[in-house]
Formats: structure tokens, sequence, C-alpha cells
């Protein structure tokens, strides 16, 4: 008896501790989602010298010029808003030094195809696209100097050759600059826009577009399966109905049974061809028998 008393307040005291656990991890995850619910409403300061970025403004840029620094930042970010008044100052600053360089960001969650091209995975982040020669492939670095104005400002002037550009010097076939940063965008939007439509559940967006494809895959390949089942079925049907009928199917290495096939012509053999049996043959062979008899 006093063994289930003292397994009762135990079990009592367990579950008072998992459910304050529990109210007081849900009070904080609900703090921290109004902080950042807060955060996001606030924009992170612009700079007249800064760009803002959307698709066609950014295609636009690859192609006319040579040197694009690209900032990526969301309004949720803490870490964008703080170094915002150094990126604008470097802005400002190189508009001066540096007229040939063109200074942008990209929200990324306006510009899913940015983010998608460039496969963004920490905020802040900071690229340089800078093109050697007109008509080659931009090169794409992502800047490791320090998020200060001076520090950026160097980068630019030529600090830049310490950091190898995206897919190295000698294969730049596939960068963020052209045609795998192309379909990667694409499907970036393809996934945002499939998560608006038929997400009703908090999955993330690529985890969503994930299962939607195994599912797919997994539809085709029964598809597949039942296809194939139902061509031979009507192979060997096929196959039947030519053997009832009297019509044997032809393979590819065989005659057709049912045609006249015409004999090949015999080779007719010359005169004089024939074989003519050696002198001394019989002879030799009478000898033979004697010796035998002997």
């Amino acid at each position: 008896m006093k063994i289930a008393q003292v397994f009762s307040a135990v079990l009592a005291v367990c579950t008072a501790g998992m459910w304050q656990a529990q109210a007081s991890s849900t009070q904080y995850s609900g703090e921290l989602e109004a902080e950042t619910a807060a955060k996001s409403k606030q924009l992170v300061p612009k700079s007249d010298a800064v760009i803002e970025l959307d698709k066609h403004t950014y295609l636009e840029l690859i192609k006319t010029r040579d040197n694009v620094v690209i900032e990526f930042y969301a309004n949720w970010c803490t870490a964008c808003h703080g170094l915002a008044p150094e990126f604008n100052a470097f802005a400002e600053a190189a508009r001066k030094q540096y007229p040939d360089v063109v200074v942008a960001r990209a929200n990324i969650e306006q510009v899913e195809y940015l983010s998608s091209s460039f496969m963004v995975s920490i905020l802040p982040e900071l690229v340089f696209i800078r093109r050697s020669m007109p008509g080659t492939t931009p090169e794409v670095r992502h800047i490791s100097a320090e998020f200060t104005a001076q520090a950026l400002l160097a980068y630019v002037g030529g600090g830049f050759v310490e950091d190898v550009p995206i897919g190295g010097y000698s294969s730049m076939w596939c960068t963020p600059t052209n045609m795998c940063g192309h379909v990667g965008g694409l499907l970036g939007e393809l996934v945002v826009e499939v998560d608006q439509k038929f997400n009703p559940f908090d999955i993330p967006p690529w985890s969503f577009m994930a299962i939607i494809v195994s599912v797919m895959y997994l539809v085709g390949q029964i598809g597949t399966g039942y296809l194939a089942r139902w061509l031979r079925r009507w192979y060997h049907a096929k196959i039947s109905e030519d053997e009832h009928s009297g019509v044997k199917p032809v393979m590819y290495d065989e005659y057709r049974s049912d045609t006249v096939q015409t004999p090949k012509p015999a080779k007719k053999s010359q005169p004089g061809s024939a074989t003519k049996s050696q002198p001394g043959s019989a002879t030799k062979r009478a000898k033979s028998k004697r010796s035998k008899k002997a």
C-alpha cells in the first residue's frame, strides 16, 4: 500500500513538472514569435546608393555591368539591421571611389529567384560578381572580408583575388550567373508557388516539395508497372490470335513458313574440275595388301 502511494506521488510530481516545462516552453516560443514578428515589420535601413533588386533588375545588371556587389537580407534578420549602416556607408563610398561597382541588395522573402540561384544559407550574405573580360562568364565570389565599410572597399579594390570563385577558375560551366543559376532560380520560384497554393500544413517549402516529388515518383513507378503488365498481356494475346488465325509470328532471324521459299540455284561444276587419280596409287594399295598377307 505504501509503495502504491509513493509511486502515485512520484507520478504526480513528474506530471506537474512536465506540464510546467511545456507551459514555459510554449510561453517562450510565443514571446520569440512575437519578437520576430515585431522585427519583421521594421524595415532594414535603406540608402540611395544601394539598388533594391528584383528578378528583372538582377538579370539586367548581370548583362550590362561587370562589377556588382549584392547583399542578401531579410527584415526579420537582427544581424541585417545591425550591419545595414556599414553596408550603406560602403555603398556611398564605393559610388565615389569605384564608379564601375554597382552595390545592390535583395530581400530573400521577396526575390526567391535570387536566393535559390545563389543558394543563400546565412544572413546577411555578401557576394561579388565580377566579369574579368567583356563577353566572358562572370566570376561569383562569397565575400570573406569583414563587414565594415573600409574592409569592403579594400575587397572590391583588389582583395577579391584571395577568394576563389564558385566553380573555380578553370571550370565555370555551372555558376549562379549562367544556366545552372537560372534553373535553380526557376526551381525556387516553383517551390514557393507550390507551397503557397497547396501547403495547408506548417511544413517548410522545400520539405513539402520533397514530399510531393516522392509521392509523384511512387505513383509513376506504380503506373509504369501496371502499364508494362498491360502491354505484356496485350502482346501475348496478339501472339495467340496470330497462332489461331494461321499466321505464324516471325522473329527477326526466322523465315516465313507460309510463303514459298525460292530454292537457291546449285553451283554448276566446271569441266575439268573433277579430281584426277594420281598414278601409282592403285599399285601402292595392292603392294600393301600383299605385305599384310605375307
